[in-house]
């Protein structure tokens, strides 16, 4: 499989563990949720905006993207149990 920046992640990793012979591919997938869990539920709000702040300099763009985080947090705090929210 080539490289494929614009490919969801998680996606792009399972599909990696099933051409690897993997079977076990939950508790790959499983492990791997965990740590990006763990890592987005202590980013902060500079570590967010440092974020936006390289994917884009176009501020329609920029406004939609920190919309999208902000329901990202919403959905995070209400079905993950986030211990905190960042100010986006």
């Amino acid at each position: 499989m080539g490289k494929a920046p614009r490919v969801h992640f998680l996606t792009t990793y399972f599909e990696y563990l099933l051409d690897s012979g993997i079977r076990t591919e939950n508790d790959y997938l499983g492990d791997a949720s965990r740590f990006l869990r763990y890592l987005a539920d202590r980013a902060t709000a500079e570590d967010i905006d440092r974020f936006i702040s390289t994917r884009t300099t176009n501020p329609a763009y920029r406004r939609r993207l920190k919309a999208r985080l902000r329901k990202f947090y919403q959905f995070a705090s209400e079905q993950l149990d986030f211990t905190h929210n960042p100010a986006l």
